[in-house]
């Protein structure tokens, strides 16, 4: 996965805009700011990603390297949009396996996922016992 400032150098150039282009369309009085900024030297405010994403006609999701999965029903209502970090096919596809779970074992995978997560997070040890038994479960 490519970083923020390769996946703006890139998509520049796939454009076929020059740093000097980029640096108009942005605000910036020379070139140096961008060329800093593509080769990792500067890194972009926050609140400035829209601004290059919108001046290299792209989203910022995008810009940032991310993709954006939709899950659910067709019905509009339904649907959950999750962005997750592009190369990570198997956070994809457990996003797809619990889409298909029942409300129970959604919440009480999550809930397993979310302690997992937080002991993680804290340093700490997690010791969990999960029975699995092969009768069927609401």
């Amino acid at each position: 996965m490519l970083e923020l400032h390769e996946n703006i150098r890139a998509r520049r150039v796939a454009l076929n805009m020059t740093q000097q282009e980029l640096a108009k369309k942005l605000g910036y009085k020379s070139t140096s700011t961008i060329a800093k900024i593509e080769s990792g030297e500067n890194d972009i405010p926050q609140a400035k990603i829209a601004a290059f994403a919108a001046a290299l006609d792209t989203t910022p999701a995008e810009l940032m390297g991310l993709q954006i999965i939709t899950i659910g029903p067709d019905e509009p209502d339904d649907t959950v949009t999750v962005t997750i970090a592009k190369g990570k096919p198997e956070l994809e596809e457990a996003i797809r396996r619990l889409d298909g779970l029942s409300e129970k074992r959604l919440k009480n995978t999550l809930a397993i996922v979310n302690a997992i997560i937080d002991s993680y997070e804290s340093g700490k040890d997690l010791h969990m016992i999960i029975n699995i038994e092969s009768r069927p479960v609401e």
